[in-house]
């Protein structure tokens, strides 16, 4: 029976953790110690850094690591969540023998132009090697390409990530008022992607190696439901505002969601027929969108669990994406800064000032970024990802009946982008659907029939992280 429960929201850019410490406690983000002035306190970076400078093999995470430069032996590793996902690499080309893939690769020919081997001499050497390997039959394998590379590393990096996550965790409890819990008992529960509509979620790969990953570290995964999608979690979250209510020892479903219109549908079924929420979440690697829809029959209930419907997706397509793009577009020494150099936390600073608020980044060694006619080119970037976001939006509402009773909920961190944030809501209200309240991170009314309520960052950043650690998904108190 999961009495108590973390939910890990493991984000690209920042990972999450929420703790429900009793079945009918409100569920509650643990706080980063060490806190940025623009950043919130709950979020802890996901970046990863291996230091080899010093000849040996160090590995950091959080806010350690989004201090640290790459170079001379430091590795830094940003949004590698994104390898863990990605479709299963697969060789690339013939196969060759160890020696043969060395002497092909980039990192052997830089090495050879270094010490001023010529490219000639390098590819007779190359072809005397081949066949030698032809005559000597040693087993020849396929060539790695980057993708394989990456997803090596990055599974190879997530069981290093939640160890050091569950040291964090803990010394984050140790830091509560006191409660007589174990907390190295509780069970802990994974937010995920719904790629496929959620289909089949619990199985795909990337699942099993942060499971895997989990269990290794030392975590007591959650027994019956180890993971959930972060669509699914999300809305629930944002639903309930992190409230869990029992009644008589069972979920009290209809008191969790009695916030906002969905109460109104529930308790007068007659004359307010159906109740939609619509849920899009930006993230760094996807943006995850959720339809949670109650069509009670014109009948009043107690339980809305019974009439939910769920619709749910996650497309591979974040403000990672977005990075990659402005990246490529701007002038190639910043664009490479950025990408290669800049610290983790250099790389948040811009994307605040650069796409939140138009403004430039001024840095030693690069100079100013994005301004003048570099920003026309981050505006046109910008305005370009939220065409795709919007053509996202209207391909997953197709088929949604428009409801009498809608709200729509923008969050993620690239909900905080007022240009994608308008791409959103205007796609989002196409085909007629029209919302009688919108949530979103410095939201502003549109119209005089809708109610405009600022989603602060509890629930706009860390709204999968608490919903996962609902009682809603313990149906053993059902």
């Amino acid at each position: 029976m999961g009495d108590r429960v973390f939910c890990i929201d493991f984000g690209s850019a920042f990972t999450k953790v929420a703790l429900r410490r009793d079945p009918g406690a409100d569920a509650e983000l643990l706080k980063n110690p060490v806190r940025r002035v623009d950043e919130a306190d709950f979020s802890v970076p996901s970046v990863a850094v291996v230091d080899r400078s010093a000849g040996g093999f160090v590995i950091e995470f959080g806010d350690k690591a989004a201090n640290r430069k790459p170079g001379n032996g430091i590795f830094v590793h940003q949004n590698w969540k994104k390898a863990i996902f990605a479709d299963p690499p697969t060789p690339d080309g013939p196969t060759k023998s160890p020696l043969e893939a060395l002497l092909g690769s980039d990192e052997f020919k830089e090495l050879a132009a270094r010490f001023g081997v010529p490219a000639a001499q390098v590819q007779h050497v190359s072809q005397l090697v081949s066949a030698a390997s032809a005559l000597s039959g040693v087993p020849a394998r396929p060539v790695p390409t980057p993708e394989m590379t990456q997803h090596k590393v990055a599974a190879s990096l997530a069981p290093h990530f939640f160890n050091w996550l569950r040291k964090y965790v803990l010394d984050a409890c140790s830091r509560l008022k006191a409660t007589g819990l174990n907390f190295e008992a509780i069970p802990v529960r994974l937010a995920v992607p719904a790629f496929a509509g959620g289909r089949g979620y619990e199985s795909h790969p990337g699942c099993a190696i942060l499971l895997k990953a989990l269990t290794s570290a030392g975590w007591p995964v959650h027994p019956d439901r180890p993971v959930v999608t972060e669509p699914y979690s999300n809305v629930v979250g944002i639903l309930t505002k992190a409230t869990n209510v029992l009644h008589k020892g069972r979920v009290h479903i209809g008191n969790m969601f009695s916030r906002g219109p969905l109460i109104t549908v529930l308790k007068d079924a007659k004359h307010h027929t159906a109740y939609r929420a619509l849920v899009i979440d930006v993230g760094a690697f996807t943006t995850d969108f959720a339809a949670l829809d109650l069509n009670p029959g014109g009948k009043d209930v107690d339980d809305p669990d019974v009439a939910f419907s769920l619709k749910q997706h996650s497309v591979a397509l974040g403000v990672g994406e977005l990075d990659a793009k402005v990246f490529a577009a701007l002038p190639k020494e910043k664009g490479e800064w950025l990408k290669n150099v800049a610290l983790p936390l250099d790389l948040v600073d811009f994307q605040h000032k650069a796409y939140g608020e138009g403004k430039s980044l001024k840095r030693v060694g690069v100079g100013t970024i994005g301004a003048g006619v570099e920003s026309t080119i981050v505006r046109d970037c910008v305005v370009a990802f939220g065409e795709q976001l919007a053509a996202e939006t209207v391909k997953f509402c197709d088929g949604l009946p428009p409801f009498p009773m809608q709200e729509l909920i923008l969050t993620g961190g690239g909900s905080n982008i007022p240009a994608v944030r308008a791409a959103i809501q205007k796609a989002a209200q196409l085909g007629g659907r029209r919302f009688v309240k919108i949530h979103a991170p410095d939201a502003k009314k549109d119209g005089d029939s809708v109610v405009v309520q600022r989603l602060d960052e509890t629930f706009t950043r860390g709204g999968s992280a608490l919903g996962g650690a609902s009682i809603y998904f313990e149906k053993s108190f059902y």
